[in-house]
């Protein structure tokens, strides 16, 4: 009997939760009232002609991007190469102290350390540079 009757019980919880209204939407309810006005603002379109309507915002947001692209002349564009080079870990030899001459450098590293490479030489198990890609990734998007 007792199998029958929480059968039934776990039959019909979902039905009953369905109809309630979560805690999340009484809280999205309450604060919409007070930050509707500012969302209205933020997406307020603004019309170039009768079929195009761009929110302001966007307007805002590509200046800014081709402002600081022209400012830290065209990085984005043409550090791509060097980004992919790194992620794939071809830079991995500046970091080991027995590099005998580093990039950019034609002086040869005679087995002093470096300020910028210094590591604890003790520690096991580093992050890879794309474990360190994916985190970064995996957070920007977790972010949302």
């Amino acid at each position: 009997m007792k199998k029958y009757l929480l059968s039934i019980v776990a039959i019909l919880i979902p039905f009953i939760t369905i109809a309630q209204e979560t805690t999340s939407e009484k809280v999205d309810a309450v604060f919409k009232d007070y930050t509707g006005w500012f969302v209205d603002a933020i997406f307020y379109e603004i019309p170039f002609s009768e079929y195009y309507q761009i929110p302001w915002v966007l307007i805002v947001l590509i200046g800014g991007a081709l402002y600081f692209t022209i400012y830290f002349k065209f990085i984005n564009v043409t550090g791509f190469r060097t980004a992919i080079k790194v992620v794939r870990g071809q830079y991995e030899d500046i970091e080991k102290h027995g590099a005998d001459t580093l990039y950019g450098d034609s002086t040869p590293n005679e087995g002093e350390n470096l300020i910028e490479t210094i590591r604890d030489e003790s520690a096991d198990g580093e992050v890879s540079h794309f474990q360190a890609l994916t985190a970064a990734l995996s957070a920007t998007v977790g972010l949302g």
